[in-house]
């Protein structure tokens, strides 16, 4: 599903160029749970920016479901990520004056497609029902990264990238946030890429990939 082709970012720095990614390449399969470790600065949120289409290379491809995705316009590389690819960030990133059910029902708006019994099935399966109508201000942590979750499930998308997504919870909240993830994407067979500084969250994936220097190493074996 995910072709990364001598993927490489430079970033200019007065009349320095300096290299985050160095020629990676790897393939994500359909319904693969990967996880990106590594410790801060080491490139694994400029590397998860450019293969959920949210960032551009310096060169290299990244090819999803065959379609190169730099080679397209913004238009249609937008309308590419709504289609195919969620995102779950650190900071949640709801829509302050959108109510929690809003936010997850976002997504299938702006495709013109809404169907209130999946929402509700999903804000059900992510045990926020008693708090949809809530606005996010009101909402704790754990709360508010179970609507970004739910938003993201909602989408249908078949990709779902997660940045840091527990690192802004206590470590209770967090496992069980994580834990309500890996089902939902288990359950539907998504495919899904975390990036994490825990080894407990990456020992639940299927491969595990450690980011150093700007390079890619896999970690453990088929």
């Amino acid at each position: 599903m995910i072709k990364i082709e001598n993927i490489v970012k430079t970033f200019h720095d007065g009349d320095k160029d300096i290299e985050i990614l160095k020629d990676i390449s790897m393939e994500i399969k359909t319904g693969d749970k990967v996880a990106i470790v590594g410790a801060s600065g080491s490139g694994k949120s400029t590397f998860l920016s450019i293969i959920s289409g949210l960032d551009k290379p310096t060169s290299g491809k990244v090819i999803i479901d065959g379609v190169d995705i730099n080679s397209l316009s913004e238009k249609d590389l937008a309308i590419f990520r709504n289609q195919k690819v969620s995102i779950i960030f650190q900071s949640f990133e709801l829509v302050q004056f959108f109510t929690a059910y809003e936010n997850i029902m976002l997504p299938l708006s702006i495709r013109d497609r809404k169907d209130p019994s999946k929402v509700e099935g999903i804000i059900e399966s992510v045990n926020l029902s008693h708090r949809k109508d809530n606005m996010p201000s009101t909402l704790s942590g754990g709360e508010q990264q179970r609507v970004a979750i739910a938003r993201a499930i909602a989408s249908g998308s078949e990709i779902i990238f997660a940045d840091e997504p527990t690192g802004n919870l206590d470590a209770v909240t967090g496992k069980k946030i994580l834990d309500i993830l890996l089902k939902i994407v288990s359950d539907s067979k998504k495919t899904f890429i975390i990036i994490t500084h825990d080894m407990n969250i990456a020992n639940q994936m299927d491969f595990i990939y450690n980011m150093q220097d700007g390079k890619l190493t896999k970690l453990n074996t088929d």
